[in-house]
């Protein structure tokens, strides 16, 4: 006798499957969508729901089949017309997404990102833009992470402002290329007068750009007086302050934006490379120059406090004859050829304790070195006594490895006899009294941690040489 075989054929197989998850009056609703067309829908280029949902049925839970009574929708949604609920759902509800899907769209999300950062940013000094696998490893580098829904421009000002402060890559934002457009003054028909107002308004215009931070030398000269136009390159952070400037009654002018991002163009030839590196030199030297300039004025200074105080100490002990004199000759009278003494006998005074405190500092600071090469002696000292101790316990254990060898093989012999019990750990053998209070021991202590780590046991009398500070 035969058996049939009987299958269900009201079974339906959900494939490319997103769910829309909505919670109202305590209950759950889903609803079955195709992955690619839940975006259109809610974009508003898809609107019949046939193409959108994969069985115009609404589920309470889509992975096991089981389906919202029409009570539970009257009672939750106030209809019972399931056409009405699942567009309720697909506007309010959330998609469920996968593992894969969400790494997508961080994927999406930072290529965006460092596609953003490629076309704004440039290099300082040669003014042209960083590849996408350079802003990529950058970003890495200085351990930015995107945020999947997050406005893509503001983490764009983040991953910038990270990179410059961690210096991963020497970046700036690119400039833009702006105009103030000076407007017509009416009432006036004199040109003499319109070109003298004009170059006023100019000079106005080109005063409050430069207290704004524009560099004079991003202003691009005019090409007459009775240019109206003012090119120049901003940082675009200072855009609304470029506005402001455009609109001041002083300019009474507007501004447009010429291009959005300056950069340079074209390939890159030795002579633009050459330039560019003795334009960092010269930066270099230059930042070098100030550095030594400040240090040079500080000697100086400290020279001539120390040449004034030599002059003026010849003066004061004459001065200082001259008011006891004085003094002795008119006692109980109006002392007031001393008074006259007094301030300078002051300034010499607080002169040579500015020179003292000085020496002081001085001492200090030497007594400070002195300190600090003696704390870097003692530092290399101890790390070379903590490599050769390191080293000669390397040795001790290629020594002991024979030993070990050899204990092994009379833990065997002595295993059969059945006398002593080995220790798979330390790689010794125990009389049976003295088996238990092995593993109570410091020895076998430190060899667990050490084989948990990974490492290599230590002998018993490589263990007994050492401090016990270095093992716990």
């Amino acid at each position: 006798m035969s058996r049939q075989i009987t299958q269900p054929v009201n079974q339906v197989r959900l494939t490319n499957v997103a769910v829309v998850r909505l919670s109202r009056g305590g209950h759950r609703f889903e609803v079955a969508c195709y992955r690619n067309k839940i975006v259109n829908y809610r974009q508003g280029t898809e609107t019949d729901l046939s193409e959108v949902l994969q069985t115009e049925r609404i589920f309470t839970n889509v992975s096991k089949g089981q389906f919202a009574n029409s009570k539970t929708l009257q009672k939750c949604f106030g209809t019972s017309d399931e056409e009405e609920v699942c567009r309720f759902i697909l506007d309010n509800g959330d998609v469920q997404v996968s593992d894969q899907e969400r790494a997508a769209q961080l994927e999406s999300t930072v290529r965006e990102v460092a596609s953003m950062v490629s076309e704004k940013c440039v290099h300082p000094i040669s003014r042209r833009p960083y590849t996408m696998p350079q802003i990529r490893d950058g970003m890495k580098a200085a351990g930015f992470m995107v945020h999947p829904t997050r406005n893509i421009k503001q983490q764009f000002l983040d991953c910038v402002r990270l990179l410059q402060e961690n210096r991963v890559l020497e970046i700036e934002r690119a400039k833009m290329k702006l105009a103030i457009v000076l407007l017509q003054m009416g009432g006036n028909d004199d040109e003499n007068s319109n070109a003298h107002q004009l170059a006023e308004r100019r000079d106005a215009a080109t005063t409050f750009l430069v207290n704004e931070g524009v560099a004079a030398a991003d202003i691009l000269p005019s090409n007459g007086d009775n240019d109206a136009r003012i090119i120049f390159l901003s940082d675009p952070s200072l855009y609304r302050r470029m506005d402001g400037i455009a609109r001041h009654d002083d300019v009474n002018g507007r501004l447009e934006i010429i291009q959005q991002c300056v950069t340079e163009e074209g390939d890159v030839t030795l002579g633009h490379e050459l330039e560019r590196k003795a334009q960092q030199q010269q930066h270099r030297n230059e930042n070098h120059h100030l550095q030594t300039t400040g240090i040079n004025a500080t000697q100086s200074d400290a020279d001539e406090t120390n040449t004034n105080v030599n002059d003026e100490v010849p003066t004061l002990s004459d001065k200082l004859q001259s008011g006891l004199r004085l003094t002795s000759n008119v006692a109980g009278s109006n002392n007031e050829d001393e008074d006259e003494y007094h301030p300078t006998i002051t300034r010499v005074a607080n002169s040579r304790k500015a020179q003292k405190a000085a020496q002081k500092k001085s001492k200090k600071a030497k007594r400070r070195e002195k300190e600090d090469a003696a704390e870097r002696e003692e530092k290399i000292a101890a790390e070379k006594a903590r490599q050769k101790e390191r080293d000669e316990r390397r040795g001790l254990q290629q020594t002991a490895s024979a030993g070990d060898a050899a204990a092994s093989q009379n833990n065997v012999s002595n295993a059969d006899m059945g006398e002593n019990k080995a220790c798979n750990t330390c790689g010794g053998s125990f009389a049976p009294h003295e088996y238990r209070s092995h593993f109570r021991s410091d020895w076998h202590r430190y060899n667990v941690k050490l084989k948990m780590k990974g490492c290599a046991t230590v002998s018993e009398k490589e263990f007994l040489l050492c401090d016990s500070d270095a093992f716990f």
